[in-house]
């Protein structure tokens, strides 16, 4: 995951830099400071990885009376099949920040597949590439379960997916 990367790379940086000056006492680094964990996954979790090839289409009925309410409707194609499927996106909300970037939520989102349904939220900034995450609750064969997953989109119709299934406690 290039992010992860990127963001275990800023880590060791912050870590070098207080080592390599100071006082002894003020540039330690204790075990504690260098095990945090940004998004903990949870002990019994599955790892999934995959990508979700999306089509969006404006319907015009945004129950806030404007024209912000779009639909993504993406083929979920996952390294564990309890999550592959078709995601629906229903609602959409669009703003944009004050550096001209867009972020977006998802309201309401549904995966369904053969066995069971996904139900949840998203969030997402486009600053250049779409990138976000998703929580959805299971039901039926999924229910006691969490899919939580990270996206990013090089392009603007396929995204590439990681993420975890676990228990829901």
């Amino acid at each position: 995951m290039r992010c992860c990367g990127f963001v275990l790379a800023a880590v060791g940086l912050l870590i070098a830099g207080a080592a390599c000056g100071g006082d002894e006492e003020s540039s330690a680094t204790t075990d504690a400071e260098v095990t945090t964990e940004f998004h903990a996954i949870p002990a019994d979790s599955v790892v999934v990885t995959g990508t979700a090839t999306c089509v969006f289409s404006q319907d015009g009925t945004d129950p806030t009376g404007g024209d912000n309410n779009d639909l993504a409707t993406c083929e979920l194609d996952m390294s564990d099949p309890r999550v592959s499927g078709t995601e629906t996106h229903d609602r959409i909300r669009y703003f944009e920040d004050e550096a001209g970037s867009w972020v977006w939520v998802v309201e309401e989102a549904i995966i369904t597949n053969d066995e069971g349904t996904w139900r949840g939220t998203a969030q997402a900034v486009d600053d250049g590439t779409p990138m976000g995450e998703a929580r959805y609750v299971g039901e039926e064969a999924y229910d006691g379960l969490v899919f939580h997953y990270y996206f990013s989109a090089p392009g603007i119709d396929v995204a590439e997916v990681h993420g975890w299934i676990s228990s829901d406690e």
